[in-house]
């Protein structure tokens, strides 16, 4: 399995060395030191299982939401090519009409022979007149016919497109479906085992670090929260490109008003020792900057409505009330806003303004992905000052967190 560089890396190192750090006669006893890092590997590796649902259950809400624009796509080709096939035949009608008309008005012989029987000139440039604007109305009428075959044959082609795309999008959900019951089967079955093991190697550490099983499950708990607020430590699809990430954190925008400097004496001559001023008082902190292209209320609303959810339960497919997925939370906080999203964190990319991750401000999404937009497994908002909120994964809560509490979003989008 391989390891991303990430923070929780470096935490497992954290722990494993504070593990090391015991009294000596629990460090010289190697039982200790392997009961506590299997400890700290199960619970690794329980995170990634539950990341991994998590994610698995986006990619359905993608799937989902990409076979309901593929069936919306559909119905509208269908219904352009109903509106041509029925001005085809609309047309086709009028060139029939015509072509009758020119049948019973005779044949070219019969057409000369009234010519030449005209009273006159003017009456044989009159009927010579007659026989060409018919004859250009026919043509005008044969030509509209090609373009409105044209027209249909197009439409019937794009229909064609979308009927294929529905399909492909059926066969993505179905796919997406079972990999969301393989993952929730997989997490489901870790937790009830790495519970059991769990449990048995607190009793083998309490036995062997001579204190009871409540303090080492203490100990434990301690050890076993700082893990999960880490983020997982494996891939959940293959680490992102470095292409969009930001070379620094993303930081709001610093205060424009430059720090007070003392005035520098233009005279070489000795002047007297100024009275020191005060120092003046620190202005408030305006917060972090709002999008322009959201007004500041909708973006208060949206963050307000994300915070009032803190510490309510992941749950797959969640949107509330009371439990969350990562792009269930989004949806509703911004909805609250008046602004609509999908329930889905690639949707909900698609409908947003794309913006640079190092370019993000408050009220922004932030999204992971695989390497691209058709591959993105998790979103959250981001509320400045380095900090996000977001439904993580099962076993946790809708929490705050550091932007780079696990690897840095790759994507990144404005509602508004």
């Amino acid at each position: 399995m391989r390891v991303f560089p990430l923070a929780i890396g470096g935490l497992a190192v954290s722990v494993l060395l504070s593990v090391a750090s015991t009294p000596q006669a629990e460090a010289d006893n190697p039982s200790v030191g392997e009961l506590q890092v299997r400890l700290v590997q199960s619970r690794m590796h329980l995170n990634d299982l539950l990341a991994r649902s998590a994610a698995a259950a986006e990619q359905l809400n993608g799937a989902r939401f990409e076979l309901a624009e593929a069936e919306a796509d559909l119905r509208r080709q269908r219904a352009a090519v109903k509106r041509a096939e029925a001005q085809l035949d609309d047309q086709r009608d009028v060139v029939a009409t015509l072509t009758v008309e020119q049948l019973q008005s005779g044949t070219a012989t019969s057409r000369l022979t009234t010519m030449l029987e005209s009273d006159g000139p003017q009456q044989l440039l009159e009927r010579a007149g007659a026989y060409t604007s018919t004859n250009e109305a026919m043509n005008a009428r044969v030509d509209t016919l090609t373009a409105r075959e044209v027209v249909h044959d197009a439409a019937v082609r794009r229909a064609d497109v979308a009927q294929e795309a529905r399909r492909a999008a059926v066969e993505k959900q179905a796919a997406a479906a079972a990999g969301i019951e393989q993952a929730i089967s997989a997490a489901e079955a870790a937790v009830d085992s790495t519970e059991r093991e769990r449990k048995a190697l607190l009793e083998q550490l309490a036995a062997a670090q001579d204190v009871t099983v409540t303090e080492a499950t203490k100990k434990q708990d301690e050890i076993d929260e700082k893990i999960d607020q880490g983020g997982p430590s494996s891939p959940v699809g293959g680490p992102p490109p470095n292409t969009e990430q930001p070379e620094t954190e993303p930081t709001d925008p610093p205060p424009t008003d430059p720090p007070p400097t003392e005035a520098k004496p233009t005279e070489p001559k000795p002047t007297p020792k100024p009275t020191p001023k005060p120092k003046p008082t620190p202005k408030p902190d305006p917060g972090p900057a709002i999008s322009p292209s959201a007004s500041g209320s909708k973006v208060e609303k949206a963050i307000a409505f994300a915070r009032a959810q803190l510490g309510e339960p992941y749950k797959w497919g969640g949107a509330g009330p009371g439990s969350w997925d990562c792009s269930g939370l989004v949806m509703k906080a911004w909805g609250a806003a008046g602004v609509g999203l999908p329930h889905s964190a690639a949707g909900q990319y698609s409908r947003t303004r794309k913006v640079s991750v190092g370019s993000i401000r408050r009220g922004d999404l932030v999204y992971w992905s695989k390497g691209g937009a058709g591959s993105i497994f998790h979103v959250a908002m981001y509320l400045g000052g380095g900090k996000m909120i977001h439904a993580p994964r099962p076993g946790r809560k809708v929490e705050i967190v550091p932007i780079t509490y696990w690897i840095k979003p790759n994507l990144a989008s404005r509602p508004g």
